[in-house]
């Protein structure tokens, strides 16, 4: 039973999250060629799924809300494949401004997830923190 709760949560949270990306693109667009919308969507989802790492591990989220959350919600949000193509487009139409996309992405994104880490404060020792990330992985 509850292997179909989070099934539907990840379900759910998916078309909640691609219905958000869409959203946040069409409001943010681009500048010159660059895929700003994007750009900010990925960065934007890197923080919130390093922020519900963290919950997840400091408050013993239930499974199914953390892929609901996570797989579900941040995979609908972000996903390589738009990168990929927002990236492509811009490097073919602008290659200067593509490749400073690129760049900023991979630093910045990576930069996102750890800042969302910090958010939450510690409420666990070392120890039970690390046993929680070992149940609880997005």
């Amino acid at each position: 039973m509850d292997e179909w709760k989070k099934i539907a949560a990840v379900l759910i949270g998916g078309a909640l999250g691609g219905g958000l990306r869409d959203l946040v693109d069409v409001a943010v667009g681009q500048v010159h060629l660059f895929p700003l919308g994007i750009f900010v969507i990925n960065l934007t989802g890197a923080f919130l799924l390093g922020l519900i790492q963290q919950l997840a591990v400091r408050h013993a989220l239930p499974h199914w809300l953390v892929a609901g959350l996570g797989p579900g919600v941040m995979g609908g949000y972000t996903t390589f494949s738009t990168f990929a193509v927002g990236a492509w487009e811009a490097l073919r139409m602008a290659p200067w401004q593509g490749a400073l996309y690129v760049v900023l992405t991979a630093v910045l994104g990576p930069l996102c997830a750890w800042l969302g880490t910090k958010v939450v404060p510690a409420r666990a020792t070392p120890e039970e923190e690390r046993e929680a990330e070992e149940e609880v992985s997005l």
